[in-house]
């Protein structure tokens, strides 16, 4: 939709198409309650991961086309008194910066697979469905998703996707899902998930605001509930008392300081690096 003039001056115009463009009506969505009657019961004994991960924008001002990229891993296993801290790090090419990311954070989910675990991502496994990438770039993290998910279903254990604030259109072509459902649910709803592909998507209101978007792999289909719970608990037992315990934790440990960012930027130095180097890091992570 265009206009003629500044869009300042267009303001009632965008404000009528927004609102014919909000629902009136939302379709009849079948929902259900989850309850975990005796929260420290239920989570007595129960070992959950969390996997999350940060990067070092490249440091084009120093005239280094790449950036760093680590990843951290926290098992816990609740009522032991027991965790486990792991870190995996490198370097990566501008051009391949978010992608080896995702490798890192697949990789530290694959190792715990044959684990009974339920494990848990800070992220969306969907996105690359819907994102605008190259068909290569696609590939490659569809490679990733595919292995992890073969993995999960072998040795049954639980991958659980979630977001926090989800800005997806799954169910709503003209808005975004969390933002309609924040009324239509109620607190600990979810929706009956939809599948995609074999992914199992629903949405999950854990907090007063909005719902939090849940994927998980289409095996766990008859788990959903089982799962809701685990999420439910550990949302439960946070902070925030609305985002997964687990998840809480293992981002303080993967985000990088600005310290290290700093001493990052001071060790290595673009003096050190030859176009050689950067010849072959392009080489093998450029898409």
């Amino acid at each position: 939709m265009r206009f003629e003039g500044k869009l300042i001056e267009n303001v009632a115009k965008i404000r009528e198409f927004y609102r014919k463009t909000e629902i009136s009506e939302i379709p009849d969505l079948e929902k259900r309650r989850i309850f975990v009657e005796d929260l420290k019961s239920f989570l007595r004994g129960l070992k959950v991961a969390g996997v999350d991960g940060s990067q070092i924008s490249p440091l084009k001002d120093f005239g280094l086309p790449f950036g760093g990229v680590q990843a951290a891993r926290l098992v816990v296993e609740h009522g032991k008194g027991k965790y486990d801290l792991k870190y995996k790090s490198g370097i990566a090419h501008e051009s391949n910066l978010e992608l080896e990311r995702f490798k890192l954070e697949v990789e530290m989910l694959k190792e715990v697979m044959s684990e009974d675990v339920y494990a848990f991502y800070d992220g969306s496994f969907s996105f690359f469905f819907a994102s605008e990438m190259s068909e290569k770039l696609r590939r490659a993290y569809l490679k990733e998703f595919e292995e992890l998910i073969k993995l999960s279903e072998e040795n049954e254990t639980p991958v659980i996707a979630y977001v926090d604030r989800s800005y997806s259109r799954e169910l709503f072509q003209n808005t975004y899902d969390s933002y309609v459902l924040r009324s239509y649910l109620s607190m600990f709803e979810f929706v009956e998930p939809i599948k995609r592909g074999d992914l199992l998507i629903t949405y999950f209101k854990v907090n007063p605001t909005f719902p939090a978007k849940i994927e998980m792999p289409a095996w766990l289909e008859d788990r959903i509930e089982e799962v809701l719970k685990v999420i439910l608990a550990e949302c439960l037992i946070s902070s925030t008392s609305g985002y997964p315990y687990i998840l809480e934790r293992v981002h303080k440990y993967a985000t990088i300081s600005e310290r290290e960012k700093e001493e990052f930027v001071k060790a290595v130095g673009a003096k050190m690096l030859s176009y050689k180097f950067v010849s072959k890091l392009k080489g093998k992570g450029k898409i």
